[in-house]
C-alpha cells in the first residue's frame, strides 16, 4: 500500500474487530491503514507529531503521546488532542418519552466547536457520541451538556470533561490506568479512566531521582503482567498497584542499573521474555535479571568500520514478531554498514538460542507486527519510505542467496584456507535449471556452469536414480543421500 508521505515509524492496533497498521510520517501526519483491505485514513494532518509513541486502550482507541501534539486519541473516526472535549461523555440520566433523539449542545469553558449526538434505546438516551472535539478549551473548564427535545421527552442529562493537556515521550496502559513518561517524571491517570487526571481519583505523578536513571525515561511498556520503565542506562518494573486515601501506591523494582535502551521500538515480549536492544546488543529480561543474548552478533553491532560500529544508528532500530513457518521469532531491523555492499537494511531474527539474518529489501526503514483477526497469526509489516508492505508472506517469490566466506579466517594472515571440495545441495524444479558454482582462490575464481541439469537422468532396475547429465552429455552429479557436483 502506497501512502502520502515518508514513514517514520509503524505501530499496530485493533479497534474493535478491525486491525490497523498505524504509520506516522516524517512530516508529522498520522495514517491508519486497514490491515485487511488497505483502506487509509489520515486521522492527523502533517505537522501534528514529531516523535510519537502509541498504545491501545481496551481495543477501543489509540492513545498517543508526543512531545509536540501531547496526549491524544483516535477511535477509528474521531481524533482528539489537548484543548478538545473528551469523547467519554457520561449519561447521568437517560430521561424518558423521547419520540426521536434530542439534539445535544456542549457549552461553557474557553473553547468552542464541540458537537455531539444522542444515542437512543427505546425512548431514553443511553449514550452521547462526540462528533467534533472543538478546540481552545483549557484545563479546569466546566462544560454543560444540554438536551433539547425534538418531539417530546425530557430529563436527559450528561457530563463532559476536557481532554487532558499533557505532554510526554512514551505511553502504556497498565492496571486500567494510562502511564506516560516525560523526562524523569512518570505520570498516571486516575480510577475513572484514560481521560482522568483528577488527584481525587488517585491520579498522580512521581519523579525518579535515582542516579541510575542517567537522563530520562525512554520507554514505558506493559509486558507479561508488569509495567517496565526503561531508561537509557537502567530498567525498572512495577508489579502491582493499590489505592489508599485516593493515593496510588506502588514500588518500582530496579532490575538493572547499568543496562537500558534508547530505542523504545525494540522492546517486545517474546516467549515470556522481554527483549530489547541498545547500541551494543540485544538483551533479555529473565524474571528479575537482565542478560545479553546476542554475543553471536558482536561483529554486526560494532568494530567493522572507522566509526566503531557496523550499524548506522541514525535510523532508529525497530522490532517485530513473526511466525516464520510456524516458528515464533523476534525480529530486529537495523541499518547495517556492509563492508562489501555498503549501507543496507537487515533483520536480525532470534528463535530460542539461534540468530539468523533476513533481508526484505535494502531500503527497509521500519517494521511492526500485528496479531491479525483475519489470519489468527502474527504478521509483520514494514516500510521502505512511502509504503506499508506485508513482509515474509509469499513463499513463491524467488530469493537470491549469496553465501560468501572469508579467505583469511579470523583475520589471521598466516592461517590460510585451501579449497578441497565444493558442493551444492538442492531440490530441482522443472527441466530447465541453470546453476553456476564459483570457487574463489587467492589467485582468482573457478566457475562451473551446469545448464539444464534436469534434462536427462539414469535409473537402475530398482527405479533408483543413478546419474544426471547436462545437455552436453557430461556427468554432473551422482545420486545418493543428496546431489553432489
Amino acid at each position: 500500500t502506497s501512502i502520502s508521505g515518508i514513514v517514520q515509524s509503524l505501530f499496530s492496533a485493533n479497534i474493535g474487530a478491525v486491525d490497523y497498521i498505524i504509520a506516522f510520517t516524517t512530516a508529522g501526519a498520522g495514517i491508519g491503514i486497514n490491515a485487511s483491505t488497505g483502506a487509509q485514513t489520515t486521522f492527523a494532518p502533517a505537522g501534528t507529531f514529531t516523535n510519537p509513541d502509541m498504545t491501545v486502550f481496551a481495543s477501543g482507541r489509540l492513545l498517543i503521546q508526543d512531545p509536540t501534539a501531547g496526549y491524544s486519541t483516535w477511535d477509528g473516526t474521531l481524533f482528539v488532542t489537548g484543548g478538545g472535549v473528551s469523547p467519554k461523555i457520561i449519561v447521568t440520566n437517560g430521561g424518558s418519552l423521547y419520540a426521536v433523539a434530542p439534539t445535544v449542545a456542549i457549552s461553557g469553558g474557553s473553547g468552542s466547536g464541540a458537537t455531539a449526538t444522542a444515542v437512543m434505546a427505546g425512548q431514553s438516551v443511553v449514550g452521547v457520541k462526540l462528533t467534533a472535539a472543538g478546540s481552545g478549551y483549557k484545563a479546569g473548564d466546566t462544560l454543560t451538556v444540554a438536551f433539547t427535545p425534538v418531539s417530546g421527552g425530557s430529563g436527559a442529562a450528561a457530563t463532559a470533561v476536557i481532554w487532558p493537556i499533557q505532554f510526554g515521550t512514551t505511553i502504556a496502559v497498565f492496571a486500567g490506568r494510562v502511564w506516560w513518561g516525560n523526562g524523569r517524571v512518570l505520570q498516571f491517570t486516575g480510577t475513572a479512566g484514560y481521560d482522568d487526571t483528577d488527584p481525587g481519583n488517585a491520579a498522580g505523578a512521581i519523579t525518579i531521582t535515582d542516579a541510575d536513571l542517567s537522563h530520562s525515561i525512554t520507554a514505558v511498556r506493559t509486558l507479561n503482567n508488569y509495567l517496565y520503565i526503561f531508561g537509557d542506562s537502567s530498567v525498572r518494573q512495577i508489579g502491582s498497584i493499590s489505592v489508599s486515601s485516593n493515593i496510588t501506591l506502588f514500588t518500582p523494582l530496579i532490575l538493572a542499573s547499568d543496562i537500558g535502551t534508547p530505542f523504545p521500538k525494540t522492546i517486545l515480549s517474546y516467549n515470556r521474555l522481554v527483549l530489547f536492544a541498545n547500541k551494543i546488543g540485544v538483551y533479555a529480561i529473565f524474571g528479575a535479571s537482565v542478560e545479553k543474548i546476542s554475543d553471536d552478533l558482536d561483529g554486526i553491532f560494532g568494530g567493522l568500520n572507522s566509526t566503531g560500529s557496523s550499524i548506522d544508528f541514525s535510523l532508529t532500530p525497530s522490532a517485530a514478531l513473526n511466525d516464520i513457518r510456524n516458528i515464533h521469532c523476534y525480529l530486529l531491523l537495523v541499518r547495517y554498514i556492509d563492508p562489501l555492499m555498503g549501507l543496507r537494511s537487515i533483520i536480525l531474527a532470534f528463535q530460542e538460542k539461534v540468530w539468523f539474518v533476513i533481508s526484505q529489501g535494502n531500503g527497509l526503514t521500519a517494521i511492526t507486527s500485528a496479531e491479525l483477526n483475519s489470519t489468527k497469526t502474527v504478521e509483520t509489516f514494514g516500510s521502505s519510505g512511502n509504503d506499508v508492505t506485508q513482509l515474509l508472506e509469499d513463499p513463491t517469490v524467488s530469493v537470491s542467496i549469496t553465501l560468501q566466506t572469508s579467505l583469511t579466517p579470523h583475520g589471521n594472515p598466516l592461517q590460510a584456507k585451501q579449497p578441497l571440495r565444493a558442493g551444492i545441495g538442492l531440490n530441482i524444479q522443472g527441466v530447465s535449471n541453470s546453476l553456476v558454482l564459483s570457487i574463489d582462490t587467492e589467485n582468482g575464481s573457478l566457475s562451473y556452469n551446469f545448464s539444464n541439469v534436469a534434462l536427462v537422468k539414469w535409473v537402475n532396475n530398482l527405479g533408483q536414480e543413478i546419474i544426471w547429465l547436462n545437455n552436453s552429455g557430461q556427468v554432473v552429479s551422482w545420486a545418493g543421500s543428496g546431489y553432489r557436483f
